[in-house]
């Protein structure tokens, strides 16, 4: 195993795949590719506007994301120097899969935040696109609490 990607959206989900990618990457001295994905609110139902206000709302999120993903990174890999941060615009799960099979990763770690019911049919899950479709194994977190915990309710898993 050589490379290991986790998407990040900022959450506790997303801390609780990086701690295990991390835990992962040690044992195989592989490197870790953090992703995060900003949909592009043009592609959002309900969304209009001009042209130029829409890649001005655009690049303010992108700005805004990319010193997100450095704070993000720097605070929990900083004791990992195998690793690389992006940001990328397109739909999330598309852009995964897409950036999972350009950079050729042995393994996709990602937090879900274990929507079921309704909600999962209404919002789709993210996680979900990317276990049916990835051409390599997926971990699935569920949230920080739970990855946390062994079965018995011991701690499994150190902040660091």
């Amino acid at each position: 195993m050589k490379k290991i990607l986790v998407p990040v959206d900022f959450s506790d989900c997303s801390v609780a795949a990086l701690k295990a990618a991390i835990n992962i990457a040690r044992s195989f001295d592989a490197k870790i590719l953090a992703l995060h994905v900003i949909h592009d609110p043009a592609d959002a139902p309900g969304f209009y506007a001009s042209q130029k206000a829409g890649k001005k709302v655009f690049r303010n999120m992108e700005d805004s994301a990319t010193q997100m993903m450095e704070e993000f990174a720097g605070k929990r890999l900083r004791k990992y120097e195998k690793h690389e941060c992006y940001v990328r615009p397109g739909i999330p799960a598309t852009q995964i899969l897409q950036f999972a099979q350009k950079q050729k990763v042995d393994m996709i770690a990602m937090g879900t935040h274990g929507r079921g019911g309704l909600d999962r049919l209404m919002l789709g899950s993210v996680a979900d696109r990317v276990i049916r479709s990835s051409d390599c194994p997926v971990l699935i977190v569920r949230d920080g609490q739970k990855a946390a915990k062994d079965q018995d309710g011991g701690d499994a898993a150190q902040d660091d």
